[in-house]
């Protein structure tokens, strides 16, 4: 499916233009082996875009699951070297301790596993039960290293300065109308890429990453 009618679906069922856009690259992701979704609830919409492997063994952990644990300070419940991936998404912002979180989630990662992870830029605040942070590429790149990874990337999620700007009124706008409004906004950010090419990403949405330890 193109990009513009997936994400245009997405938020015509109500979604964010972040979690349209992140739902979109997920899909090129394939669940394997041995995974843990590190903080995302339970029966989290974003593992259906993902593609699974026939060996996927699923788990979530979550202290609103009633998994008892603090991101803050705790080791998470797992040995070395436990999993094949894990999803580690939207998490990092409400967490004040974020080197000791990324840390324990490289830890948990079996050599040669992946980490799938995605943090908001560009977003309104939103706790649960905090919300702290907001991370550059810059930062990301140094909290990674720092937790003694070499092979990772990052690759901000974005289209453009009026998907941007789109993006924090859409939630307030009818449902109706969004999809009319992003249309605009879509078509306003493709002509300028094509205007100005080469052009940094100055507005971006929120940044996926991918560690392979």
């Amino acid at each position: 499916m193109h990009t513009f009618s997936f994400i245009a679906g997405q938020i015509q069922k109500g979604k964010s233009v972040t979690r349209s856009f992140l739902n979109y690259r997920l899909r090129s992701e394939v669940l394997s082996g041995k995974t843990i979704d590190i903080g995302g609830g339970t029966g989290a919409g974003y593992i259906k875009f993902m593609d699974s492997a026939a060996n996927l063994d699923f788990t979530t952990f979550d202290p609103r699951n009633g998994d008892e644990v603090n991101f803050e300070t705790d080791a998470l419940p797992a040995a070395d070297n436990t999993y094949d991936t894990v999803i580690f998404l939207n998490v990092m912002e409400h967490i004040f301790n974020y080197q000791h979180v990324m840390n324990e989630v490289v830890r948990i990662t079996k050599k040669d596993g992946q980490v799938i992870g995605f943090v908001p830029f560009l977003m309104w605040y939103h706790p649960d039960h905090s919300d702290y942070f907001r991370y550059t590429h810059e930062a990301l790149e140094k909290i990674i290293t720092a937790a003694g990874v070499t092979h990772f990337e990052i690759e901000p999620v974005q289209k453009g300065l009026f998907i941007a700007a789109f993006h924090m009124k859409c939630l307030a706008l009818p449902r109706l109308l969004r999809v009319p409004f992003f249309s605009l906004a879509y078509a306003a950010d493709t002509l300028v890429s094509v205007v100005k090419k080469n052009n940094p990403p100055k507005y971006v949405l929120g940044y996926f990453f991918k560690i392979v330890k």
